[in-house]
């Protein structure tokens, strides 16, 4: 019987389904490597993104009227000052007056992303937080350390080596 994967009489050589094989995985890896390029997708995009987040702020999308009231204004927002808006909900209602036609009113609600995860994000990326960890000794006093001598240590590893090797053999 032939080896390599080829029946007799298959009409196949030995060898050529695995270069389709490998032509096919060359092909896909390609592939990949082009589509992440083209999405661009580095350190400093996403901490640009995780920026856009943090760091949106409600007064660049209300503009304050002359009777002091807040009044959204979407106009002027720039595509990254868009990208911090998580949600908009548009309300419409029609109010009948006794003294004229009917009124169109129009509420308009919007949420700004989430502030305080990419501002942590962004923090812990800028080494600002310190994770820390504690040790403490028995009782919660300090660790006690034992200071040993060369000829100390050295007897400490060679019964630790023999442990380990009755050990295996065992």
């Amino acid at each position: 019987m032939a080896h390599g994967g080829a029946r007799p009489g298959s009409g196949r050589r030995r060898g050529v389904a695995n270069k389709l094989v490998d032509k096919r995985r060359r092909l896909k890896a390609a592939a990949t490597a082009r589509a992440v390029a083209r999405l661009a997708i580095t350190k400093e995009h996403v901490l640009t993104e995780l920026a856009k987040l943090a760091f949106a702020n409600m007064a660049d999308y209300i503009e304050i009227g002359a009777d002091g009231q807040p009044r959204l204004d979407f106009s002027a927002l720039t595509r990254d000052q868009a990208a911090a808006i998580h949600e908009v909900v548009t309300e419409t209602r029609i109010e009948e007056r006794d003294d004229g036609p009917p009124i169109i009113i129009t509420k308009t609600k919007f949420k700004l992303a989430d502030k305080r995860g990419p501002l942590v994000d962004l923090g812990r990326h800028l080494g600002l937080f310190k994770e820390r960890v504690e040790h403490s000794g028995p009782g919660g006093g300090p660790v006690e350390v034992k200071h040993y001598t060369d000829i100390e240590a050295a007897r400490l590893i060679g019964r630790l080596l023999s442990k380990v090797t009755k050990a295996a053999a065992a």
